[in-house]
């Protein structure tokens, strides 16, 4: 064979690798980057937890100031971009039903007195 020809092809078969290479780098990046980003996810979520738990402890405490600011915090969360739609539905039922023993707990008016 032509040393020209071998030296062509030789010259073609290492510029062919090396792409290869840099394509193989760039998917290996890529699906780093990805991983990486799921992991934030996640642990951004499990921070949310964390906070939707110490907020319905609060919501729930005996003290009527720290059931406000329980049920307020629920409401933050609820508009938070980690909420996604099963999280919703969960604060929607907790505040419910936490509202509905706040009202239950409240003290009848006085016959003569009107509410309002």
């Amino acid at each position: 064979m032509n040393p020209w020809v071998q030296a062509g092809l030789s010259l073609l078969a290492g510029v062919l690798t090396a792409g290869a290479a840099v394509v193989g780098v760039r998917f290996s990046v890529r699906g780093n980057d990805r991983a990486t980003e799921q992991r934030e996810l996640a642990a951004r979520r499990e921070e949310w937890w964390r906070r939707f738990v110490w907020a319905s402890e609060l919501a729930l405490d005996d003290q009527p100031a720290k059931r406000v600011v329980g049920l307020k915090l629920l409401a933050k969360l609820a508009q938070s971009e980690l909420a996604q739609r099963d999280e919703c539905l969960l604060l929607d039922v907790f505040q419910g039903r936490v509202l509905d023993k706040l009202l239950d707990d409240l003290p009848e008016p006085a016959e003569g007195t009107q509410g309002g």
